[in-house]
């Protein structure tokens, strides 16, 4: 999160487009805000966007403006989103949602401060920060045609990706503090503090919907609680709930760890590895994270392998641990060019 933080600092200093990217929750508008209050433009507009949210009817005419009568519905003239943020910063959210003859328009803004209002005659001239973010991978799209190369390239002059929250997990005390004290502040509540047991919890917990999701818990549990400290009893089930599969990856893994094949043969305590495991432990962390669309054999890679080093990669533990026989373990290791054939 340093880096993150540093980046912002650098983002704030210089004025070019930036592409702020993360997962749902990370806090990507928090970042556009915060390097549109560091940066010159400080005192101007900051204009917020969903483009998501827009239908694609009427996207063009929210950002650039329409005149009277050039549509149905258009009844008065219209500014847009980029003429609100004249002299300030423009924040398109959800920018991979955006349409291609809005892409068009917008890749001519970025490159001509001007656009053109839906119905007018005449361009307008703008001096307007853009600053973009989104949940979706746009190289990926730039390939299946959803989104325009060009538009990328423009858009990325400077990029900050956002961590989940499961890869810093150490930072959630932290965070649930700051939380705390600002829902105190907004609805006059004395919450006091957490209790270890519920911050255990929280460490462990995978925050699939992130920031967003640790800041909604919270409040959640304050308002129940209303004064004094926040316990495990006033948490959702599927944080207090040890056994929860969003908890257990063991849990989560059962379908892919009955995919092994079964053996019943033992053979000899078989030469020790020759390359590190592709997996290594991280510090209070007893899961895997993989994309959907993963090819099989490369979760069960993954969830053996993490297996193996929280196991301090003690076979006999680890094939233990997995249901199997040490020689599948080892059969499957070989497979992966992970132990050296035996003569």
């Amino acid at each position: 999160m340093r880096e993150v933080f540093a980046m912002i600092e650098k983002a704030a200093r210089i004025d070019v487009p930036v592409l702020i990217t993360g997962e749902t929750g990370t806090g990507k508008e928090l970042v556009a805000r915060e390097i549109h209050i560091r940066g010159r433009r400080c005192t101007a507009p900051f204009v917020p966007v969903n483009t998501g949210a827009l239908s694609t009817q009427i996207v063009a005419s929210e950002l650039f403006g329409h005149i009277k009568g050039s549509f149905t519905g258009a009844v008065d003239n219209k500014a847009g989103r980029f003429a609100e943020a004249d002299g300030g910063t423009l924040f398109l959210d959800e920018i991979a949602t955006m349409d291609e003859r809005v892409q068009i328009a917008l890749l001519r803004v970025l490159e001509t401060n001007s656009f053109r209002p839906v119905g007018a005659k005449r361009d307008k001239n703008v001096d307007v920060r853009l600053l973009a973010a989104t949940n979706a991978d746009l190289r990926k799209a730039v390939k299946t045609g959803l989104f325009r190369e060009d538009v990328l390239h423009r858009l990325e002059v400077f990029s900050i990706n956002l961590p989940p929250l499961r890869k810093h997990r150490e930072d959630v005390p932290v965070l649930a503090q700051f939380f705390i004290e600002q829902i105190n502040a907004d609805f006059g509540l004395s919450i006091e503090g957490i209790d270890e047991e519920v911050l255990g919890y929280m460490r462990t917990y995978m925050w699939p919907g992130n920031i967003r999701e640790l800041k909604n818990v919270l409040a959640q549990a304050a308002v129940m609680v209303e004064q004094g400290v926040l316990t495990a009893d006033t948490l959702p089930a599927r944080i207090a709930t040890p056994s929860s599969k969003t908890n257990n990856p063991a849990e989560c893994c059962e379908e892919v760890r009955s995919n092994l094949p079964v053996a019943v043969e033992h053979t000899a305590q078989p030469p020790a590895m020759l390359d590190s495991p592709a997996v290594e432990p991280e510090p209070d962390c007893e899961g895997i994270f993989m994309n959907v669309g993963e090819p099989l054999d490369e979760v069960l890679k993954a969830y053996v392998l993490k297996t193996l080093a929280h196991c301090s990669y003690n076979k006999t533990h680890a094939a233990e641990t997995l249901g199997v026989s040490r020689k599948t373990l080892y059969d499957k290791l070989l497979q992966w060019g992970m132990e050296k054939r035996r003569a």
